[in-house]
């Protein structure tokens, strides 16, 4: 390897030129060198920089191969053991060697590059911050308007009408023997109302099962509705007339019924007596005929019609009554005559409707009870106007006078005439002592009439005693007398 020597202009002597230097570095060999090329030995006065390795990974670095400014810049391909070569790899590193100049102006366009990373990385940052805040809102914006949907579809599925949709009508198997069975099935058919038939608790009886949706988001703002099945705590027991008959000979009817409460203690029953009507007036209709024997072939015509009636055992209206007072007391039940199916069938869907508009009915009447805590029956009655200006004030005064016990228009037009207005009331209670004050108003004359005729009278210590409490009461709850 052959060695490469830059001569500059240089104001050295050629006295110090000796003999050319060759050495051996590392592994490798001396190349033969002529004698007739003896170079003098040069000196040279160069600054290496070691830290100014280019690195192709930082932006905004120049790489120099040689530098030609004031003084010059070396470079050798000589091989050293930290500077040049790595003896694994001998992977060939270039040393930048700059003057001042130079070196100057690298440390300025290092200071430019580091400041605009500097102003670059921040700029990036507050715009993923914008995009984030930004997604944020619009997931805010989203999840908002899904829960409004969802509010506004629970109101509408509670809404009358709409509610009926959601209503099942459970009708125990048994039902199907009786003769309104056809009935009840046409109107519930008719009316766009579910049933079924199950085999229930109590026999004969209708209950209700509600449908009732819940929904739920997810974490993409989607709407999951899960279905849940509520039975409501309503119930309706037919008997017929035959059932009645024979609980109420046997004495039955209230143990009956008092079973039925232990098995359903929370809920709302109604017994329905299918019939009995019918069978209080054959017997009506058959001791009047026993008493009135010469009556003639119409009145046996009628009781013919009755034959199903003719083999049960008698009992009277008032039997029934007492029972059915009985279990209204004693057992919460509530109970029905119905001599038809057009009538029970009508009954049923009337329950049904009643039910489904419980939630609608409760949400309204919380709503309410939120915004009128209070309310004034009649607040529109016999107001007084009062303008921008004041007129109707002294109206106004006397007739919330007129609003005490005992008084009367003649009373607040005496009382008003001493007091113009209720702050000089109130003025004059506080200038004077508690039993004073409710004696202020005692003496003070009313006229009825005007002319000779007049009579006078005064405004008596109870209503005075009433007004003082009335304006100088710290408590509400006081009350002003007896007969108020």
């Amino acid at each position: 390897m052959s060695e490469v020597i830059i001569l500059s202009d240089s104001n050295e002597s050629d006295s110090l030129i000796n003999t050319p230097i060759n050495e051996k570095i590392g592994n490798s060999q001396q190349d033969p060198v002529s004698d007739e090329f003896d170079f003098p030995e040069v000196q040279f006065d160069y600054i290496s920089n070691k830290n100014n390795i280019t690195d192709t990974n930082k932006p905004c670095q120049r790489q120099y191969g040689i530098n030609n400014s004031k003084s010059l810049n070396v470079i050798s391909n000589v091989e050293t053991s930290n500077e040049i070569f790595t003896s694994a790899f001998s992977r060939k590193r270039f040393y930048t060697h700059d003057m001042s100049d130079s070196f100057e102006s690298d440390q300025y366009e290092k200071n430019i590059c580091t400041s605009q990373q500097l102003i670059k990385e921040p700029i990036k940052k507050s715009k993923n911050k914008l995009k984030e805040e930004r997604l944020k809102r619009q997931e805010n914006l989203i999840k908002e308007k899904t829960l409004k949907a969802i509010t506004a579809k629970k109101l509408k599925n509670i809404r009358p009408g709409e509610c009926m949709k959601f209503m099942k009508v459970i009708l125990d198997k048994y039902i199907k023997e009786y003769d309104f069975y056809p009935e009840i099935l046409v109107t519930l058919n008719d009316t766009n109302v579910s049933y079924n038939f199950i085999s229930q608790l109590i026999p004969k009886s209708v209950t209700w099962e509600r449908s009732i949706e819940k929904d739920s988001i997810d974490e993409n703002n989607k709407i999951y509705t899960e279905i849940n099945k509520q039975t409501e705590k309503y119930i309706i027991v037919i008997w017929n007339w035959n059932e009645v008959v024979e609980k109420l000979m046997d004495d039955s009817f209230c143990t009956s019924i008092s079973y039925i409460r232990t098995l359903l203690p929370d809920h709302n029953m109604t017994l329905v007596i299918f019939g009995i009507q019918e069978y209080f007036l054959y017997y009506k209709k058959k001791n009047k005929l026993k008493n009135n024997k010469g009556s003639g072939s119409k009145s046996s015509n009628e009781i013919k019609d009755f034959k199903i009636y003719k083999e049960s055992p008698e009992i009277s209206k008032q039997q029934l009554e007492v029972c059915l007072a009985e279990i209204q007391i004693i057992n919460k039940c509530n109970s029905r005559l119905i001599e038809n199916a057009a009538d029970l069938a009508l009954m049923i869907y009337q329950y049904t409707k009643a039910i489904a508009e419980i939630p609608y009915k409760l949400e309204k009447k919380q709503h309410f009870d939120k915004e009128y805590n209070w309310y004034i029956a009649g607040d529109n009655k016999d107001t007084v106007r009062v303008d921008k200006d004041g007129n109707g004030l002294k109206r106004l005064w006397q007739q919330q006078l007129c609003q005490f016990n005992l008084s009367s228009l003649e009373i607040a037009e005496a009382i008003c005439s001493v007091y113009k207005s209720p702050a000089q009331l109130v003025e004059a209670y506080m200038n004077c002592t508690s039993a004073d004050g409710s004696k202020l108003l005692k003496d003070l004359p009313i006229r009825r009439a005007v002319g000779p005729l007049t009579t006078t009278r005064r405004v008596g210590p109870e209503l005075s005693k009433k007004v003082h409490i009335m304006f100088t009461s710290e408590n509400g709850d006081v009350f002003l007398g007896n007969n108020d």
